[in-house]
């Protein structure tokens, strides 16, 4: 029997939709022995909240599924831009698509990559007996015994144990009194290398509540005592007009601790502290409803210069001979000409050219660069725009110079 002309269409997208649902990889949230995740594959979390993956970083500040750029595994939001919470591999990276992630049965994760040795996630565990790696809906990843019938037992290892750049709900920032030992978060050195950069959050060594963000070693930035109902320096304002923050210290013998959580709000609130590579700290929250979602971002603010361009950097720098503090320096588009010469040393970022020309009297203008150079230019150097939407070159030029 001849098939009716206006079932064929119907058939053959139903075709199409059954071989793709066989090649497309059933949804998980666990890693398990013996099982690889792909480039093009993913963990997602139980409640759809957190994915696991691969990505590329960018220098605007976006980031890139199946991207033919160098590859990092990490950590992101289900709603909204990719933007990792947590890399797991920040100090090295996969070349190409190559790469696949895996867990043995001692609990080791570890890259493997074409033409490589592999990258090892977490550090050595010698945990004989039935493993598996976890994505859970607080953006931590954890590996943890598995008993009998699949019930999973204790934590062996967590994400949440080495943060990144970001300090998510729960997460715990730490600090031995003893032993000086510390779990911190660290800045990015630049929005493209999530190696750790310049500046660092972390707990008051003192055992005073309050969080200090360091720049090499150097206090740059205090929130102030902290209370319970979360106030200090650190309130936002803007933020705590829909939300409300708990902040929570605690000690167990000579670890101290903080953290913090959101407490209960009509819908669904995900929130992240991000510590950026200009040492500020932007909180995102998002609510999400059955409608809609809504994000709310706000930074704090450890730079007292008062900026006239919005886009100017924004870092607190110490008064010298020939800068007073209110200077500052503003992205430009173009390049400059004449009398420039590269640093002497790798550095850590924007934050360390900054510093380096603002130390200079002579130097008017920077560039940094992905790989840790810096670029400066002296006195007598001119600045030519060249102000075109496909020109991304960016030079730092210091508002006086016209």
């Amino acid at each position: 029997m001849a098939l009716s002309p206006t079932l064929v269409p119907l058939i053959l997208i139903l075709i199409f939709l059954g071989l793709a649902s066989a090649f497309s990889p059933p949804k998980t949230d666990t890693l398990k022995p013996g099982q690889q995740l792909r480039d093009w594959e993913q963990l997602i979390s139980s409640g759809g909240v957190f994915t696991l993956g691969f990505f590329t970083p960018t220098e605007s500040s976006t980031f890139l599924l199946g991207s033919a750029g160098v590859r990092y595994i990490g950590i992101w939001y289900q709603y909204g831009p990719i933007n990792p919470v947590w890399v797991g591999n920040p100090t090295e990276s996969v070349s190409d698509s190559s790469g696949s992630l895996s867990i043995d049965n001692n609990g080791n994760l570890k890259i493997t990559r074409a033409n490589a040795s592999p990258i090892m996630v977490n550090q050595h565990l010698s945990l004989a007996g039935n493993v598996s790696a976890t994505l859970l809906d607080s953006g931590n990843f954890v590996i943890r015994d598995v008993g009998q019938g699949g019930v999973p037992g204790r934590i062996l290892w967590q994400s949440f144990d080495h943060p990144t750049n970001m300090l998510l709900p729960g997460m715990k920032i730490r600090f031995n009194l003893k032993t000086k030992k510390e779990v911190s978060v660290a800045s990015w050195i630049s929005n493209q290398v999530p190696a750790s950069g310049a500046f660092r959050l972390g707990l008051d060594p003192s055992g005073a509540n309050q969080l200090l963000v360091w720049r090499h070693g150097e206090i740059y930035w205090s929130s102030g005592v902290l209370t319970n109902n979360g106030s200090s320096q650190l309130t936002l304002e803007l933020s705590r007009e829909y939300l409300d923050y708990e902040f929570k210290f605690g000690s167990d013998k000579d670890m101290k601790y903080f953290s913090y959580s959101i407490k209960k709000t009509n819908g669904s609130v995900y929130s992240s502290w991000l510590l950026d590579n200009l040492g500020q700290i932007t909180v995102t929250n998002v609510l999400r409803s059955n409608t809609s979602n809504s994000w709310i971002s706000e930074s704090s603010q450890p730079c007292t210069t008062d900026l006239r361009n919005s886009s100017a950097v924004c870092i607190t720098e110490k008064p010298t001979a020939c800068r007073k503090g209110s200077e500052y320096f503003e992205p430009r588009r173009g390049y400059m000409m004449d009398n420039g010469y590269y640093g002497d040393s790798l550095s850590f970022g924007l934050s360390d050219c900054h510093g380096s020309c603002w130390r200079n009297c002579s130097c008017i203008a920077f560039q940094s660069f992905s790989d840790g150079q810096c670029q400066y230019w002296g006195k007598g150097s001119k600045f030519v725009p060249y102000d075109s939407f496909t020109f991304e070159q960016k030079v730092y030029v210091l508002d006086s110079v016209k």
